[in-house]
C-alpha cells in the first residue's frame, strides 16, 4: 500500500495454509470496552508476567501501544469478530488476564485473522504491487556487503517444490517469517511443517536466536493414545471461559465444581492462583500440577 514492490514466498499451496490457521483463542487489545480498568500498561504488565519475564519489555510495551490499532485494522479487513447483541465488539477474559480484553471469532480466531490478511494481500496482487510465489521453499539467504563492509540480506535462494528447480531472487530488503519450531520437541500440536528449517537457515547466516525454550505450551490437550497417533490434539484454551471447567485429577479423585478434592498433595500456591483466577490462569500455572491430566 506504500508503493513498494513485494515478492512473498510460501511453501504451502496458498498463504491461507499458514499455521496461523490453527490459533483458536483470540487476540488481546487494551480498548477497555468492558470498563473493567484495562489500560496499555496493564496489558503490557500481563504480557510480561504471562511470558515468565523473558520477553523484551520495550517490544512488549510497543505491542500494547499499537494493540488497539491492530484490532481496528483487522475489522477493516473484514475479520468477523464476535459481537454483543447490540452489535458492538465482544470481549472475554483469557490467558490468565483478570480483565476482559480478548477479541475472538468463536474458536477460529487465527483462521479468520489469516483470511482477513490474505484478502488484503490478494488486493495488492490484483493491483500488481505484489507477485506471489507459492510452493517455494527457502534454501539459503543471500548476504552482500554494503559500502561499510557490513553484510546485509539482499535476496534468497529458493527451490520450486513443483519442478525441483533452484532459483535465486534479489531484493533491497528481506523479511523472513520463520514460523514455529514446535516439532523440535517430542510432542507438539503444531503441524509437521513447523520444523524450524527457516529459523535454522538464518541462524547459520549469523542471526541471533534467543530463548529456544520460550515455546508456547497448551495444557488443555487430548494426549496421544496408542502408537498410531503422532500428534497431540489441541482443545482451545477458550473453553475454560465459555462454561467449561478445567478439572485436574490426583489419584483418580476429582469433584464436579472444578476444585481438587485433595489439595494437600498439590503445591498450595498453584492451587490458590487457579482458584482466584476462575479457571483462566496462565498455562504455565496449570502445568505446575504434578502427575495431573487435563480433562474437560
Amino acid at each position: 500500500e506504500l508503493g513498494y514492490n513485494v515478492t512473498p514466498f510460501c511453501y504451502q499451496d496458498s498463504p491461507r495454509r499458514a499455521h496461523s490457521i490453527a490459533a483458536q483463542g483470540g487476540i488481546n487489545a487494551a480498548k477497555n470496552y468492558q470498563n473493567d480498568g484495562d489500560s496499555v500498561y496493564r496489558l503490557f504488565y500481563d504480557t510480561i508476567k504471562g511470558g515468565d519475564y523473558r520477553a523484551r519489555e520495550a517490544y512488549v510495551y510497543r505491542l500494547a501501544e499499537v494493540s488497539n490499532a491492530i484490532i481496528d485494522q483487522c475489522v477493516a479487513q473484514g475479520v468477523p469478530f464476535a459481537r454483543e447483541y447490540g452489535g458492538l465488539l465482544d470481549n472475554r477474559s483469557f490467558g490468565g488476564a483478570q480483565v476482559s480484553r480478548t477479541f475472538y471469532a468463536r474458536g477460529q480466531t487465527g483462521q479468520q485473522l489469516l483470511l482477513g490478511a490474505y484478502s488484503a494481500l490478494s488486493r495488492e496482487v490484483q493491483r500488481g504491487n505484489v507477485k506471489l510465489y507459492t510452493r517455494y521453499e527457502m534454501l539459503d539467504v543471500v548476504l552482500i556487503k554494503d559500502n561499510e563492509g557490513v553484510e546485509r540480506a539482499r535476496g534468497i535462494i529458493a527451490r520450486n517444490l513443483v519442478t525441483g528447480k533452484i532459483e535465486r531472487f534479489a531484493a533491497h530488503a528481506v523479511v523472513i517469517g520463520t514460523g514455529g519450531y514446535g516439532n523440535t520437541y517430542f510432542l507438539s500440536t503444531n503441524a509437521m511443517a513447523s520444523n524450524g528449517s527457516a529459523a535454522m537457515q538464518v541462524y547459520r547466516k549469523g542471526a541471533y536466536f534467543a530463548n529456544p525454550c520460550f515455546a508456547q505450551i497448551h495444557p488443555t490437550c487430548i494426549p496421544v493414545h496408542g502408537d498410531k497417533q503422532s500428534k497431540l490434539t489441541l482443545m482451545s484454551e477458550s473453553l475454560r471461559n465459555d462454561g467449561r471447567i478445567w478439572v485436574g485429577t490426583m489419584d483418580g479423585l476429582m469433584s464436579f465444581d472444578g476444585h481438587f478434592t485433595n489439595p494437600e498433595e498439590i503445591q498450595f500456591e498453584t492451587y490458590r492462583q487457579v482458584s482466584e483466577r476462575s479457571n483462566v490462569a496462565d498455562n504455565d500455572i496449570y502445568v505446575l500440577y504434578k502427575d495431573s491430566e487435563s480433562q474437560i
